[in-house]
């Protein structure tokens, strides 16, 4: 299999790793969320902080963690074609951007979870995040 066909792969493998977390129902998301990060809620809800703040930081970190991973993938995805560097930065945010639009409308149709704003937003940030940080390092070493 070709360098192109592999990280496309990549890509809709993790697409699909975002569906069906996103297909969880509202319960099963919270469970999940909780025994994951038992340890941290085993720390902050006993020194004062509410559990539902602490669930709340960490479902949108999820978030972000899980986007930021996407626009790596589709940056990489995108730069094994002869394209200007800054048409695959735009396509690859474009099709970040795009996916996290159909992840929230995807949740609307899935019990006890609502699609939201905020999250395309904060999935919007992490993919823009970790492509912005490529940028930043493409340009650093065409000056060195």
């Amino acid at each position: 299999m070709n360098k192109r066909r592999q990280r496309w792969m990549l890509v809709f493998l993790w697409m699909l790793v975002i569906f069906f977390l996103s297909a969880q129902s509202g319960n099963e998301s919270g469970s999940l969320s909780t025994s994951l990060f038992k340890p941290l809620f085993d720390i902050f809800v006993p020194m004062g902080m509410p559990a539902e703040i602490l669930s709340l930081i960490i479902r949108k970190s999820a978030h972000f963690m899980e986007y930021l991973i996407l626009g790596i993938l589709v940056f990489r995805a995108f730069d094994t074609y002869e394209i200007h560097f800054s048409q695959k930065v735009y396509l690859a945010i474009l099709l970040s951007i795009g996916y996290a639009i159909s992840d929230e409308i995807h949740q609307i149709f899935v019990p006890g979870r609502v699609g939201t704003l905020i999250d395309v937003l904060i999935d919007s940030l992490g993919s823009a995040t970790s492509i912005a940080f490529i940028y930043i390092k493409r340009k650093k070493e065409v000056k060195v």
